[in-house]
This record gives C-alpha cells, structure tokens and sequence, in this order.
C-alpha cells in the first residue's frame, strides 16, 4: 500500500474510534490494490481488528503490516486495541472437540480443565475453554483461542494469530508477524519475533517484545510494558501504566493519568497523558546523558508528542 491513487467509492463517516474506512485510506495513502480490496471486502467500512483478521484470512500480511502502522501513528485509541482483541478471541470460538490432529489444517478444540494440546503442522486451528491450559504450536498460520484461566500458550510459527479471554494468561510467540490479543486480567505476553502486533485490554498485563518493528496497544490500568527492538510503536490509554524501550526510533504514546516511560533508545517520540512522566535519553557528543520530561512543568503539555534534540531539551513535534 504505497501509491496514493483515489478510487471511486463514498465511504461512511467514523461512527467509532476503532472503525476503518475507505476515506481514512486514502488519508493515509494506501496502494490502489489495498484500497480495492478493502472497499470490495468491506463497503461500508470495518473495525480495525475485523480489518486484520480479513488481511491475515487473504495472507496479505504485507498490507496488515501498513495497516498496524498507520493505525498506531495516526488514529490509536482503546478502541483500537480492543477491537483487535476482540476480533483474535471470536477468530477461533467456535472450534468444536476433535480427535488429535497432527496434519496440515488441523482443528483441535477442548473444553476439559488442564489439557495439553501440541501441534506441528501449518494452519492449524486451536481451541480451549477450559482452565489451566497449555497449548503449543509450531506450524506456521495457526489460529489458537482460549477463554479458560491460567491458559499457556506457545507459538513460534510464522502469522500467528492468537486470542485468549482467560485471567492470568501466559503467551509466548517466537514467530514473525504474529498477532496476539487478550482481555483478561493479568496477562503476561511475551513476543520475540519481527512485526508482533500484541494488544490487551485487561488490567495489569505484562507485555515484552524484542523483536524489530512491534506494535503493542494496552487499554487496561496498570500495565508493564517492555520493548527492546527498533521501530516500536507503543501505546496506552490506561492509568499507572509503565513502559520501558531500549530500541531506537521508538514512539511511545503514553495517554492515561500517572503513567511513567523510560527510554535509553536513540530518536525516541513520546506522548505523555496528565501527571505522566518520561525519561528519554540522548547523546551530548562524549557521552549518553538522560532527559526527564514531567506532563504540567516546563511547558510540557499532555497530548503533544515530544522528541529530544541535539542539546538534550524536548522539543514538540508532528505527530509520530
């Protein structure tokens, strides 16, 4: 999605936060193809997290990737994250029980407590409504749910996608381009491959992504939030959130009250909600110094996205 070509179609005003459609496309300069494909798809416009699910559904995992993006940079918002969260945890509801598959195109379902279910082949279909959970997949495209609690679920297969409603999830995905999602309560996600696209709306989660070009979204209070891969995009709308980054060209945006960032990152963007604070560092030409920004002192403005520069002072900028 790269050239700017208008189509021919009227597209429907945003009536939500979380609604994509046609006009906002082309705001944001999609390819002709991509924009056929979603106003053929989608007439009159879609949540982001149907959007996604559609993209992975056709394997165009590339337009996925610009659509994440330009997402997080241009309209992020709860209503992002949980509508993509949503969308993962309805992707494999309705898997029913099976007998043990090994194959291509697998579909395993379980309701009972405590099941292990393992799987090696690409495509498969994973579900589990039961508590205490572990599931494990390697192939790649796997598709694996769980609405039980204290669920464990391993993945390193590539286009991974991977829901869970359950309190006290574990998710563990070692593949490039996954798409993770939970609505839980203390969730604990963890993502070491390219292009993760991890989102919670349960509170207290705690998500890492080492991989380059992470996107992570959280609408719950108090998260943790780690990323130590370059090109991250990392953005909360819930209180007392933490978030720390060492990658480069990092933009975090940080909008519920009392939130705290901590970057030792270089070129780091950051967005500060009310009383938040960020401590972003920089270089003076002999050695790595740290800046502290504090949302109410120093002209320092909540909702204003903030990069350092060369003497080490914030300065306003476009939004990232």
């Amino acid at each position: 999605m790269t050239d700017t070509q208008q189509v021919e179609q009227s597209a429907p005003a945003e009536t939500n936060k979380a609604q994509i459609t046609l006009n906002m496309l082309r705001q944001w300069g999609a390819c002709q193809d991509g924009k056929s494909w979603f106003s053929n798809k989608f007439p009159q416009g879609a949540e982001y997290g149907e959007t996604m699910t559609a993209l992975y559904a056709d394997k165009k995992y590339a337009d996925a990737q610009w659509l994440t993006r330009n997402a997080f940079d241009k309209a992020f918002s709860k209503e992002i994250v949980i509508s993509d969260v949503n969308s993962l945890i309805a992707l494999t509801k309705d898997i029913g029980e099976t007998e043990d598959a090994r194959g291509y195109g697998a579909q395993i379902g379980s309701s009972g407590n405590y099941a292990q279910i393992g799987s090696s082949g690409y495509g498969a279909q994973i579900g589990s409504s039961g508590y205490g959970a572990q599931i494990g997949s390697s192939g790649d495209d796997a598709q694996i749910g769980s609405s039980g609690n204290y669920a464990q679920i391993g993945s390193s297969g590539n286009y991974a996608q991977i829901g869970s409603s359950g309190y006290g999830a574990q998710i563990g995905s070692s593949g490039d381009d996954a798409r993770i999602g939970s609505s839980g309560n203390y969730a604990q996600i963890g993502s070491s491959g390219y292009n993760a696209q991890i989102g919670s709306s349960g509170n207290y989660a705690q998500i890492g992504s080492s991989g380059n070009y992470a996107r992570i979204g959280s609408s719950g209070y108090g998260a943790q939030i780690g990323s130590s891969g370059d090109d991250a995009r990392i953005g909360s709308s819930g209180d007392d959130a933490r978030i720390g980054s060492s990658g480069n060209y990092a933009r975090i945006e940080a909008a519920g009250h009392n939130s705290v960032t901590a970057s030792s990152g270089g070129n780091v963007s950051v967005k500060l909600g009310k009383n938040g604070a960020a401590c972003l560092a920089w270089h003076d030409g002999e050695r790595n110094r740290f800046t502290n920004l504090y949302e109410g002192e120093d002209g320092i403005k909540e909702g204003v996205w903030y990069r350092l520069g060369a003497d080490g002072l914030p300065t306003e900028v476009e939004a990232a």
